[in-house]
């Protein structure tokens, strides 16, 4: 025979099964009814302005500064979806990328995914956003960050075709001062021009370097020796001429 006080607790138990069973069935019925519903899930949201994310970082800015990047890396790639970039909105994703800029200036993940991820956007237009944040970063520290001033300048002239916007940057980008940057950044602009069909103008900036540095290595000589000989086709008695180290105007280098 069960005690009074066993029969209690089977009786609890019981209850318990019941109600454990009724949500059990209720979540089944609601499950059953709204799967075919998808929940229509964003990818950017309005940004804080700069003094609301320094409240939010509760004293910890780098922490809550690596959490917006990687959550701005994988917007619209969450709960098992893919979102193409055509379907971003790069208004909203360029005041992202300035906003994280400011919480950490001296960071490159966010150039990084700006470069190589969000600039291979389908809506080619979009890229001048890209190419926006890219400058205003590099503005900040031109010596450091000198890279991404060049990938904006090979973003405006592969993916825009935009001459004027190229050039620009091109120009900007070889009067950085530093001394670390590679010759090659300082000869963009011709290399922008030649592309353009502007010989001339290329000409003259590849011999204005070549007379004010004296400490080429000999692939850099080569490759301008080049440049001059096979891409800008100057005139062909100045070819037949073979300069020497004697008869040397400056933009020829031996």
């Amino acid at each position: 025979m069960m005690t009074q006080e066993e029969k209690s607790q089977a009786v609890i138990r019981h209850k318990i099964n019941v109600v454990l069973i009724f949500f059990l069935i209720t979540q089944i019925i609601t499950w059953h009814h709204n799967a075919k519903f998808i929940p229509k899930l964003g990818i950017f949201s309005e940004p804080p302005t700069l003094v609301q994310a320094h409240i939010n970082s509760l004293g910890d800015e780098q922490f809550y500064f690596r959490f917006l990047a990687l959550d701005l890396q994988n917007s619209g790639d969450t709960f098992g979806r893919y979102t193409p970039l055509r379907e971003y909105d790069y208004t909203l994703l360029k005041k992202w990328l300035f906003l994280l800029d400011d919480l950490d200036p001296r960071s490159n993940f966010l150039p990084s995914i700006a470069s190589y991820y969000y600039s291979n956007t389908q809506n080619v237009q979009d890229v001048r956003y890209i190419i926006d944040y890219l400058e205003y970063t590099y503005d900040k520290d031109p010596k450091a960050k000198w890279w991404w001033l060049a990938q904006a300048t090979l973003l405006a002239f592969h993916k825009l075709h935009d001459k004027t916007l190229s050039i620009r940057l091109a120009v900007k980008l070889s009067a950085t001062p530093s001394q670390k940057m590679p010759r090659w950044a300082q000869q963009m602009p011709a290399i922008v021009l030649a592309q353009y069909g502007e010989r001339e103008m290329a000409l003259a900036i590849i011999k204005d370097l070549a007379n004010r540095y004296d400490d080429y290595s000999q692939p850099e000589i080569n490759y301008m020796n080049y440049f001059i000989r096979k891409r800008l086709g100057y005139l062909n008695e100045t070819i037949d001429k073979k300069p020497t180290k004697e008869d040397n105007s400056g933009w020829y280098m031996k």
